[in-house]
């Protein structure tokens, strides 16, 4: 389904909904979703409602086993010791455990089935030296994140966190909201599946704020992302062609066109959320503003970021086997036992990351990458504070500010090296050419042009950036552009949003390719 169309179902969509009587809305967008989802490519419902139904019933029979659990202590407590409480406490969450792990390994399982089955077979011929043909195995559109979402749920009803749905449509509009099911963000049932049976009465204001960021996404995505992408696919699919200074270039352009796609399609999907009153989850915040490569993954896909920190992250720096190792340190290294456990949870959770990406090399390096930077900094964070402390005018100033939002913009963009290129070896030898062939005069000699992108298109395309720097700064020092624009006359924001409108269309009618796909749906 196009961009266009979906956001035209939306809308014509959100009108049948306030017509329609309170209590058979949800079933309206539950209808809706799957036919959407269906639409985009109806192989892949099964796979869906698998996930759905699974996580439901698998969720109902660990609080099943719970409650047995709490009759049978209440029954028999005054003649149980201590120890066949116990002994009957470990049975129970022994169950439940099980549940659990088949529950996962089911879901996982089919998830690493449809990503990485022919990245096996690759592999395997190369070591066995046999050809093996790839299967014609096409991955479900958002697989990813609808298996996030329904194991994070499955993962709070075994620890507890709250009572398990009842209702399985309910929940299976949970996993399958169309606005977030092909890339988020990723919501939390307590969150987000309360909302869908409350009352949500129509909201002019609130629908004039949506259609904005709607159309701010479709910006982002049509006018800069889509356009940056000639140049991306032009450069990265033929590097050897190209010195450094073309490479640099593509790859500037490669951090303008993801963080546009990406977030462009996530201000969409909350855009789309809000004309239903439904409140999704925020997933960036202005990354490229960030002073370390800790608070620019705190700001990029931020939900993913608190579903690796609540359910891999904490899980692992509080094991057994880390909590021994920290304790061993503690008399010798106290700080190092303090800093340890997360700086191997950081390598940990962008290894997987990397791995979620594709078990090709380059993702897998630009995940150690990542990840060894992080853990660096947190083995180093107590030296930070101290020198913090030692030099508080300095670092207060605006200069070291802007110096350390531009060491993470360069950090960040050369693990984007390891992001982007097609294999391990390709961004090594473009990241050398980068710095130590810069060949300038492929600039001068017109290169920059034969990516059907023309002189008015890199205009539209600085235009557009600065116009998305100058709103994220403002954001950065805590003024919302949309609660701007709404506190003006009805006339003049509706004025404002026209012709934002006009200019949008008219600036996106301009580019020479087509509608691209959003980069993380075949995710």
């Amino acid at each position: 389904m196009s961009l266009t169309i979906l956001i035209v179902f939306a809308i014509a969509l959100s009108i049948v909904y306030y017509l329609c009587p309170g209590r058979f809305r949800q079933v309206l967008l539950l209808l809706a979703s799957l036919a959407y989802y269906a639409y985009c490519g109806i192989r892949a419902v099964p796979f869906l409602l698998i996930t759905a139904m699974s996580t439901w019933l698998g969720a109902r029979v660990i609080a099943g086993i719970g409650q047995q659990h709490k009759d049978y202590l209440k029954e028999h407590k005054a003649e149980m010791t201590p120890e066949q409480k116990k002994a009957a406490k470990r049975n129970s969450r022994g169950r439940q455990r099980i549940v659990f792990i088949a529950v996962l390994l089911l879901n996982f399982g089919m998830l690493a089935l449809f990503k990485y089955t022919n990245n096996f077979l690759e592999m395997l011929s190369s070591v066995t030296r046999q050809p093996f043909r790839p299967l014609n195995l096409l991955l479900p559109l958002g697989i990813s994140f609808y298996t996030f979402q329904s194991t994070g749920y499955l993962m709070d009803i075994y620890n507890g966190k709250y009572a398990p749905e009842q209702n399985p449509l309910r929940y299976l509009l949970f996993v399958s909201f169309f606005p977030q099911l092909i890339q988020g963000p990723i919501a939390r049932f307590d969150q987000l599946g309360k909302q869908f049976s409350e009352d949500h009465p129509f909201d002019l204001d609130q629908y004039e704020r949506a259609l904005l960021l709607m159309l701010w996404g479709f910006f982002k995505k049509r006018v800069i992302a889509d356009r940056a992408l000639l140049l991306v696919d032009g450069v990265f699919s033929n590097s050897g062609a190209y010195g450094g200074a073309v490479i640099a270039i593509a790859v500037l352009f490669y951090s303008l066109q993801q963080y546009c796609d990406f977030s462009g399609g996530i201000d969409i999907a909350i855009g789309i959320g809000e004309l239903f009153g439904i409140r999704l989850p925020p997933n960036f915040r202005r990354p490229y503003l960030s002073v370390s490569l800790t608070d620019f993954w705190h700001r990029w896909h931020i939900s993913l970021g608190n579903w690796m920190r609540d359910y891999v992250f904490y899980p692992f720096a509080l094991s057994r086997p880390v909590s021994a190792l920290s304790k061993a340190l503690k008399a010798r290294h106290p700080q190092l036992s303090r800093t340890l456990p997360a700086a191997l949870g950081n390598i940990l959770i962008f290894l997987l990351v990397g791995i979620w990406h594709g078990l090709q090399m380059n993702y897998i390096l630009w995940g150690l990458y990542n990840g060894c930077i992080l853990a660096f900094t947190a083995l180093a964070d107590p030296f930070y504070k101290k020198w913090n402390e030692q030099n508080r005018a300095l670092a207060a100033s605006k200069g070291f500010y802007l110096f350390r939002v531009l060491r993470t913009f360069l950090v960040v963009n050369i693990g984007w090296f390891f992001d982007r290129a097609e294999t391990a070896s390709e961004a090594v030898q473009m990241l050398v050419k980068t710095f130590t062939q810069f060949n300038w005069a492929q600039i001068s000699a017109g290169v920059l042009l034969e990516f059907d992108l023309k002189v008015h298109d890199y205009n539209i395309l600085i235009f557009s950036t600065l116009l998305l720097l100058v709103i994220s700064i403002l954001g950065e020092r805590g003024k919302d552009v949309r609660k701007l624009i709404f506190t003006r006359p009805l006339l003049l924001r509706w004025l404002i949003l026209m012709t934002f409108m006009y200019l949008t269309l008219a600036f996106f009618m301009t580019t020479g390719g087509g509608s691209a796909d959003f980069l993380y749906a075949v995710f």
